[in-house]
């Protein structure tokens, strides 16, 4: 069936009030969804904007999906030692899932993402400083192909010069922030050591750190980072700058878009959100993909995404396991979970 009409991801912000507005100029039949995951009903900015649009706004309530798939999820990672990514997985397994699960057949599933679809594959966005084809990696492709992102061929300035000039309805503040927390300041208190496993403080839990984190160390003499995290020994390992480097790691959970037809083969790969996409060799098997970087990536935090590009293209991601880097002692490697 020929898609005529859009379902469109209403949040109430600039970017997604904007896209409703430009899809009303470009289908016959436009509604917009609302993905509840606190409960609490549509806010008032995302009332205003389907109003003001004169599309009908329907309410998606997943607040128990999203605390089950999302806060439980995150909880878990954080208690193993691990630094997740909720953003990634909640468009995948929530917010773009429930919509899907809504859209018709005649519709084209529609949200303001920074991104841009070429067939079945995501693109980076033109705007590089708000590109998120990062946290589209983990969606499903059958998800992917009934998507289109209107905003992912403009630039966030002019996005929201053009909303403020047709008068649209929109939340001014910006979402950034997580819609949880994601620290337990409650944790199980611990020894924090450094790379060669000397006792040189104490932490409140595993949970408040990740791996790169620099900021609430306190005071050792020198600028010190966190490098990794064994939680069942409850111990924080921190370390210079260069102990951040990795050489590879492997990435579980693959979410293949275009799955390379030979491996072992080269790649671009992005291992946290605001990190540049750096050139790796990629093997695949038994299900688990192992990353060799060509040169030593900085801060490879296992749990967060990698995310796999060819050229701009996203052709699949899944979620950090485990890292490698050289021990300094030998030419060998240390592996470090």
């Amino acid at each position: 069936m020929r898609v005529s009409g859009a379902l469109v991801a209403l949040s109430g912000g600039v970017d997604s009030s904007y896209a409703l507005n430009l899809c009303v100029e470009r289908y016959s039949q436009v509604r917009a969804g609302y993905v509840d995951t606190s409960g609490e009903g549509i806010p008032l900015e995302a009332e205003k904007a389907a109003i003001a649009a004169g599309v009908d706004l329907v309410r998606v309530d997943v607040a128990d999906r999203f605390h089950s798939e999302i806060v439980l999820w995150s909880d878990k990672m954080l208690s193993d030692g691990l630094t997740p990514n909720p953003c990634a997985r909640c468009n995948a397994r929530v917010k773009l899932l429930a919509l899907h699960e809504i859209l018709f057949p005649s519709e084209t599933l529609v949200t303001g993402h920074y991104a841009r679809m070429k067939g079945e594959l995501v693109k980076r966005g033109v705007d590089m400083n708000k590109d998120q084809s990062y946290f589209l990696s983990l969606v499903s492709g059958e998800i992917l192909k009934d998507c289109t992102f209107p905003l992912g061929g403009m630039l966030k300035k002019d996005v929201r010069k053009e909303a403020t000039r047709m008068n649209i309805p929109f939340r001014e503040k910006e979402s950034m922030d997580l819609c949880f927390s994601l620290t337990d300041s409650d944790g199980k208190p611990g020894r924090i050591l450094d790379i060669e496993g000397k006792e040189i403080g104490r932490h409140n839990g595993v949970d408040n750190y990740t791996v790169g984190q620099r900021k609430g160390l306190g005071a050792f003499g020198q600028r010190m980072y966190v490098v990794a995290l064994n939680s069942s020994e409850r111990t924080v390992i921190i370390g210079k700058r260069e102990d951040l480097l990795a050489t590879a790691c492997s990435v579980v959970e693959m979410n293949w878009l275009r799955k390379p037809s030979i491996f072992p083969t080269e790649a671009l790969v992005q291992t946290r959100y605001r990190r540049k996409a750096v050139r790796a060799v990629l093997d695949y098997t038994g299900g688990n993909l192992h990353i060799e970087f060509n040169r030593p990536e900085e801060a490879v935090a296992p749990g967060q995404v990698c995310a796999v590009y060819l050229n701009t293209s996203v052709i699949g991601g899944g979620i950090i396991s485990s890292t490698e880097q050289p021990d300094r002692k030998s030419d060998g490697f240390r592996t470090r979970q």
